[in-house]
Order: C-alpha cells, then sequence, then structure tokens
C-alpha cells in the first residue's frame, strides 16, 4: 500500500472558515506570499513525516488554484521525500515543452516527479486555453501521441514523429531526468478508448467507481472487472499496469454518523458544484467507523489497489486524525505483508 494525498488547493479541497479567507485572497490583487502555498507546504511536510508517498497538484485553468506545474516546482524544494504529481490536459499543453519542464522539476525534486494525463471533461478550459475534440475517440487519439512525443522527447536524442496531431523532427530534452527512463506516467478514463491508450501508454491507472457511494459493491465489481480486462490488454502487450483509487477519506464514530456526513456532502454539492472536484472521491466508499474503513481499504488492497489518493476534511484536522486512528493499524498490515515466510519444521 502507497498513501497519497491531494496537495491543497481551493478546487481541490472543501473549504472551511479558516481556508476561505486564502482562497479569495486569491482572486484579487495585492497581499504577499499566498497562504494558500504556504499551507499546502505545511500539509506535505506533515504527510512526509507520516509516510505519505506522493502527491498529486490538480490543474484547473477556470479556478483560481495556482498553476499545477509552477505549484509542483515550488513545492520541490520545501519537501524532500514525497514524489510530485502535476496533472497536464493534451489539447492544453503541448508535449514537447511538458518534457522540457517535467524533466526540470524531477531535476529540482532530486527525482521525485511524475505526471498525470487528464483528458479534460471540461469543454469550457479548452474553449479558453486549448483546443477541445468533440469526439471522443479523436481526442484520445490525441492523448496517446502526446504520452508517446512526451516520452520520446524524455528518451531519445534524436526523436522523429509524424502524427496526427503532433509532428517532431530530431527532437531531444537536453535535460535529462534524473528517474530512468523517464519519469512514471499516471492516468484515470472511463471508457474504452482511454483504457486502451493507459494500457499502452502508462505506468499506473486509477480505477472507475459508481459516484454513488451507496453503491459500493456495485463499484468493487465493476473495478474487479475492469481490472481483469486491464490486466488483459497489458498482458497481451507484455506489460504490467499498477492501479490506484481517489477516495475522499470519510471516518466518525458509527457508520450511520459517517453516512450522515456523506450525505451532507452530497446535498452540498447539488447546491455547489464548485466542490465538485473536493468531493468526486467520495464514490470511493471509505466512509464509516474505524473497523469499517479500514475493512474497506484492506479490501481495494486484496483487489491489487496499491495506492490510495487521499482527500481529508478538513484537510489539517483529517490528516492528523487519519495518522492517530487508521495509520498504525495499516502500518501493522505492512509489516505483515513484509514478514519473510515461517519456516515450520517437522
Amino acid at each position: 500500500m502507497r498513501l497519497g494525498i491531494w496537495t491543497p488547493a481551493p478546487l481541490s479541497m472543501r473549504p472551511t472558515a479558516a481556508t476561505r479567507p486564502a482562497i479569495d485572497a486569491l482572486t484579487r490583487h495585492g497581499g504577499g506570499v499566498d497562504q494558500n502555498f504556504l499551507f499546502a507546504s505545511e500539509i506535505l511536510q506533515r504527510a512526509e513525516q507520516l509516510g505519505f508517498e506522493i502527491t498529486l497538484i490538480a490543474q484547473r485553468f477556470l479556478g483560481p488554484d495556482l498553476d499545477s506545474w509552477i505549484h509542483a516546482a515550488a513545492l520541490a524544494p520545501m519537501t524532500k521525500t514525497i514524489e510530485i504529481m502535476a496533472a497536464v490536459h493534451p489539447g492544453i499543453m503541448d508535449p514537447r515543452i511538458t518534457a522540457k519542464m517535467g524533466a526540470s522539476i524531477d531535476r529540482i525534486s532530486g527525482g521525485r516527479f511524475c505526471v498525470n494525463i487528464v483528458n479534460g471533461g471540461r469543454p469550457h478550459e479548452f474553449a479558453v486555453y486549448g483546443d477541445w475534440i468533440e469526439q471522443s475517440e479523436p481526442r484520445y487519439r490525441r492523448m496517446r501521441e502526446f504520452i508517446q512525443v512526451m516520452r520520446g522527447m524524455w528518451t531519445s536524442d534524436d526523436f522523429n514523429f509524424n502524427g496526427e496531431f503532433y509532428k517532431v523532427a530530431h527532437g531531444t530534452t537536453p535535460t535529462k531526468s534524473v528517474r530512468t527512463p523517464h519519469p512514471p506516467i499516471y492516468a484515470a478514463s472511463r471508457v474504452d478508448e482511454g483504457m486502451d491508450v493507459v494500457s499502452r501508454e502508462c505506468d499506473l491507472w486509477f480505477v472507475n467507481y459508481d459516484k454513488n457511494f451507496r453503491n459500493y459493491e456495485e463499484s468493487l465489481k465493476r473495478i474487479e472487472h475492469e481490472i481483469a480486462l486491464m490486466e488483459k490488454r497489458t498482458r497481451e502487450l507484455g506489460r504490467k499496469m499498477r492501479y490506484g483509487i481517489n477516495a475522499c477519506l470519510l471516518m466518525a464514530d458509527s457508520d450511520e454518523q459517517a453516512i450522515a456526513i456523506a450525505d451532507g456532502w452530497m446535498e452540498q454539492l447539488s447546491r455547489d458544484p464548485s466542490i465538485g472536484s473536493a468531493s468526486g472521491g467520495i464514490g470511493a466508499a471509505v466512509i464509516g467507523s474505524r473497523k469499517t474503513v479500514l475493512e474497506r481499504l484492506r479490501r481495494y488492497t486484496s483487489m491489487g489497489i496499491e495506492l490510495f489518493m487521499f482527500q481529508f476534511y478538513p484537510m489539517r484536522e483529517g490528516l492528523e486524525v487519519f495518522a492517530r486512528e487508521l495509520l498504525p493499524e495499516l502500518q501493522r498490515d505492512l509489516a505483515v505483508r513484509a514478514e519473510p515466510p515461517r519456516l515450520e519444521f517437522v
């Protein structure tokens, strides 16, 4: 099990009375060093102390969030061990520039950079900042070419590519990454064309589940089925895939109390769509008492999911509750799995 945490950002966390002033300040001129950045640095430094291995920085062009890649570069020297994942949208960013920036952050962080490919689901964002393709199939063809060009720039000293969307002649990224052969590539996709791209080009796939947290058992069946399909795809390609899940972790003294909190979240979401990104992981149904949450995390692990990318609420307090109530038990699980088999002599 690898523990991950979303980097706190305006559209990636549910605001509280304490964080709202800093978020609002992003939309006005003036002020000193951004308080959102300082808060994110503090949270990630604490997460490192607790053993979290990776953080994801969402990209929100039409939100007040700091740019994912600038944020990643700034966080690199503020942290020591955590892997920093910046999100990128094919159709907004150019893969050649992305390769250069990714190698640069990888150098600055000492080999702690990875990239999350987000094919995009917000046409209005592309209308302002990039090029939206309405049809799904060509959009995923562009996603695949994007990854191929980015990887080619990372790994070749004379990269040539003549694709439908990108063309490169004698390309390379002179700045070489610390990691070899290149920084890891992560992605999520809910459709067959996207899963095919992921199976061919990516290193880890974030699994799908029902948005309704009450459909937990149905989501498990979907995850099991789609992991089996992904395993078949990658096996035929001679590749291996790793699996992750995005999850809002909601724990209370009882299952009923936790469910009531989740219902409140969904009711608030119906009135305020802006918290959609900060509530998206609720469908993973990591909701309940301490016992129930542990059981569900273990069940996901038994299905082959190795990376849990958590969102907490409130962020600081939720992280501390996790550290106090759940982390010791999860660490014991890891220790047991790491123990060599016992030899019995008859």
